[in-house]
């Protein structure tokens, strides 16, 4: 780990582009949290959407969201692509603003259509901007503006592959930072009880992401009387549009959304997830065996490409979404009763791990910000 500071920094301010999802927002929270551990006086500002993830969790834990009306690309013939370019301008305009207000030292983006007007305005304000790329093939926003970037942080070393006519000085392989909270995990018993769960009986987790998952929803509603019957209980996250009538209220504990992950992680004896990068990166850090069901439809298939490092490795087992209703029951019963396979294939995991990325990250943004 690079230590370019032993001791407290006074004061630093960002403004930090996340959110729409939970894989682009939680690795930006995991280094505000590392930066504010290395500064007397650490100040953040957050741009999204107010409707999305990062409406909830950013004002949950006190801090400012400045809402941005651009929105993600839908159809090609829309009222609202029409409207696109009139959105984004206002977009820049108010990241503008708001870097006038707090004069930030640096900008912070994580990817996706959020980035775009924070990355133009730190541009137009000659602010440092440092992107985030989670995974392996970056995504059209970081590789617009990668060439505006002061510095690229990759998750994956071959990510560098993909951006060509950047400067490699400027692209740091670095891993994909987690919430501090979960590098330091409750006990399985702790976990157990605040779920209410049975400590006699195996414990599986699933969920799609923080907005849900369609097809994996509807695989495991259909091996509930299975699990049961096999002494298997659930703690499952099921996002906002998935009604699930909850008649083994003992076994089975449902959450549109699943705040305590780190209890959720500790409770499970093996996880069912997609494979977006943070998905797979807080999977790793608590050294989680998992069956992966890469999202079909991702940008460049990224989640297919991520999942498929994991399998190399021997710490998953991948479905492809066409397949999951068919083959997730008899995957989950063979992996849930070889406890042997579980254990190595956690250690599997935990070896493609890097706990030291935020602080190593927040090294580097320290540096750039001066």
């Amino acid at each position: 780990m690079t230590n370019f500071l032993i001791t407290k920094i006074g004061t630093m301010k960002m403004l930090i582009a996340a959110g729409g999802t939970g894989g682009h927002l939680f690795p930006a929270i995991a280094v505000a949290e590392e930066l504010k551990k290395r500064c007397n006086s650490f100040y953040a500002e957050f741009i999204g959407n107010k409707e999305r993830i990062e409406g909830r969790i950013i004002s949950g834990m006190g801090l400012k969201l400045n809402d941005i009306p651009v929105r993600g690309f839908n159809k090609i013939f829309s009222v609202q692509t029409l409207l696109l370019p009139m959105k984004i301008n206002k977009s820049i305009r108010i990241c503008s603003s708001v870097i006038k207000r707090i004069s930030p030292e640096a900008v912070l983006c994580t990817g996706a259509y959020i980035s775009y007007p924070a990355g133009r305005a730190a541009k137009k304000h000659s602010i440092p901007l440092i992107l985030m790329e989670s995974n392996v093939i970056p995504g059209k926003t970081i590789g617009i503006l990668a060439k505006n970037a002061n510095l690229i942080i990759t998750s994956f070393p071959d990510t560098k592959k993909y951006l060509k006519k950047i400067p490699e000085s400027k692209i740091v392989c670095l891993g994909n930072p987690v919430r501090a909270n979960l590098l330091n995990l409750p006990s399985k018993e702790e976990a157990l009880a605040f779920f209410g769960l049975d400590k006699d009986k195996k414990t599986l987790l699933a969920f799609g992401g923080s907005l849900g998952a369609r097809s994996i929803n509807e695989a495991v509603n259909g091996l509930i009387p299975k699990l049961v019957k096999k002494n298997i209980q659930l703690v499952w996250q099921t996002g906002r549009n998935f009604q699930y009538d909850n008649l083994y209220s003992d076994s089975v504990k449902t959450f549109e959304f699943i705040e305590n992950m780190p209890m959720a992680f500790s409770a499970a004896d093996l996880v069912v997830s997609r494979s977006g990068a943070t998905s797979i990166a807080e999977i790793c850090a608590v050294s989680k065996p998992s069956v992966l069901i890469p999202y079909p439809l991702s940008a460049n298939n990224h989640q297919d490409i991520n999942a498929g490092l994991l399998v190399d490795k021997g710490a998953s087992v991948k479905i492809q979404d066409s397949d999951v209703s068919g083959k997730l029951g008899n995957i989950i019963f063979n992996l849930i009763d070889n406890p042997e396979l579980l254990s190595k294939m956690g250690l599997e995991a935990g070896r493609l791990s890097n706990p030291d990325s935020a602080s190593q990250i927040a090294d580097r943004i320290i540096e750039i910000a001066g």
